[in-house]
């Protein structure tokens, strides 16, 4: 940031605006048909959507699971079962 003498709040909305490009370029790229199996592709978009969940908002869910990905997983496994 100090080499281009830009601050931290415009390098963040940079990286917003590349991630949300990288997102429709996964996406483009999910519905054309290629060579490799969707099987194998499927299992790298999951991967991307955990790490997008995992470090979403400047948050460190990795450091701090419990603020970030705890959440996630009790909405997912335990409230969506009714009992």
């Amino acid at each position: 940031m100090r080499d281009y003498s830009v601050s931290t709040k415009e390098a963040m909305a940079k990286f917003q605006e590349m991630g949300e490009s990288g997102w429709k370029d996964i996406n483009e790229g999910m519905l054309r048909p290629t060579p490799i199996p969707m099987e194998f592709l499927s299992r790298i978009l999951n991967l991307a959507r955990l790490v997008d969940v995992t470090y979403k908002h400047n948050e460190d869910g990795y450091t701090h699971p419990e603020k970030v990905i705890k959440p996630h997983i009790i909405a997912m496994v335990v409230d969506s079962f009714k009992i």
